[in-house]
């Protein structure tokens, strides 16, 4: 590999044409399900404190603030 850039090579060019915007995709796909992860258990907390608790269950609209 004398004077080639790893992006050069065909390796490189797989790597950053495939490999790579499926790592992207792959944490795209993490953060989405951590953050729903983290409202299930926000809303679970939610129940546990509720003077109502499992009478009301509360939804993904209850959680945002405007």
């Amino acid at each position: 590999m004398s004077g080639t850039e790893f992006f050069q090579t065909r390796m490189g060019a797989r790597f950053y044409e495939g490999t790579m915007p499926k790592i992207a995709e792959q944490l795209e796909r993490l953060n989405d399900n951590l953050e729903a992860l983290i409202e299930l258990l926000r809303n679970n907390h939610r129940l546990e404190l509720s003077p109502a608790g499992a009478d009301e269950i509360p939804t993904a609209a209850d959680d945002r603030r405007d």
